[in-house]
């Protein structure tokens, strides 16, 4: 008889299918209705895992910081934009990118607290690189924002972006964080800049070096299992 599924499970299948649907379906959405559905599909875990006050208060720092941040900015002139979507956006990328990270950061460390090798856990660890790619992508579009050019687009992907500015559209960068990520390489988007360089250079090693600690740990956890417990499953 096969054995239902726990509530950190549930959690973690609902927020690898938010994460897939948001990669997928990102481009053609709203930027309103992307952090709202991204949040929804980050709640679960929080709810599940008893950890409300916890990350409410993280959103709340995340979000007063690159207010109080962006303000000083504006009114000692280091920021003299006057388009108030622009400089919301910025806030809203910041404390994105904050959030998400205190995540990852949670995420990582309760996978290495874990002892065993189950669907909560893989689907866990790839909603974190998943997190990570998104993290960087929201990291490549404000330096795009601040340093214009540091990134060469290709004309095809220029052509087909409906708002060439980063902080109305990340997806290009969110596309190519995730292409360094994987070590793809494409060439479609290539850093230009000394600061993306750097960024990219991190990425390429997080992606290398947590797929194989990642892979490592999981496989050390399901092989110790199985031998204290015969007939023990990978997936529970």
């Amino acid at each position: 008889m096969k054995k239902k599924l726990s509530a950190a499970q549930k959690v973690s299948l609902i927020l690898c299918a938010t994460l897939f649907f948001l990669l997928f379906f990102g481009p053609i959405l709203k930027r309103g209705a992307i952090i709202p559905i991204l949040l929804l599909g980050l709640s679960g875990k929080v709810i599940v895992g008893k950890k409300v006050k916890r990350y409410f208060a993280h959103f709340l720092l995340c979000l007063l910081l690159p207010v109080g941040t962006t303000l000083i900015a504006y009114l000692i002139g280091l920021l003299n934009s006057s388009d108030r979507s622009t400089l919301i956006s910025i806030v809203i990328h910041t404390a994105i990118v904050g959030f998400l990270v205190v995540y990852a950061v949670d995420s990582v460390s309760e996978l290495m607290r874990s002892h065993q090798t189950s669907i909560a856990e893989v689907v866990g660890a790839l909603n974190t690189y998943i997190i990570v790619g998104l993290i960087y992508g929201e990291i490549y579009a404000l330096a795009a924002h601040f340093q214009p050019g540091s990134f060469s687009i290709g004309e095809a992907i220029w052509q087909q972006t409906a708002q060439h500015q980063p902080m109305h559209n990340s997806w290009p960068y969110i596309y190519f964080s995730f292409i360094a990520q994987t070590s793809l390489g494409f060439g479609d988007i290539t850093p230009v800049s000394h600061l993306t360089q750097v960024l990219v250079i991190s990425q390429g090693i997080f992606g290398q070096f947590y797929i194989a600690i990642v892979l490592a740990y999981l496989l050390h956890n399901y092989i110790t299992n199985s031998e204290k417990n015969e007939g023990h499953t990978f997936l529970k």
